[in-house]
């Protein structure tokens, strides 16, 4: 999540998300699946954790602060792509969640 009580310059803004990109290409191709899930859920006041998983497994990041935002500039970057968009219906304890696709470069 872009902490908006902090002002990012471009250049940290550009390299967080850079970073975020290389920790999550490094970590699908691990698994070897370009899809995973991002939400996040309510355990307490102020206490918000952020996941993005494949099945079963919770991805781990440098930032601790992930949100949907960040992900949103790589759908604008063309890096990512949104497949489902989840509704409250389908939701249990999470929210916000969303399944993304990670577009590949044919050459």
């Amino acid at each position: 999540m872009i902490d908006y009580k902090r002002n990012y310059t471009d250049s940290e803004l550009t390299e967080r998300i850079n970073l975020l990109w290389l920790e999550l290409e490094k970590q699908c191709t691990e698994l070897n699946s370009y899809e995973f899930e991002y939400y996040w859920e309510m355990w307490g006041v102020m206490w918000m954790p952020w996941f993005i998983m494949i099945d079963q497994n919770s991805l781990n990041f440098s930032a601790n602060d992930i949100s949907s935002d960040d992900l949103e500039i790589l759908v604008k970057q063309g890096k990512l792509e949104i497949i489902k968009i989840y509704e409250t219906h389908e939701m249990q304890d999470e929210f916000e969640r969303i399944r993304y696709r990670i577009i590949k470069k044919h050459n």
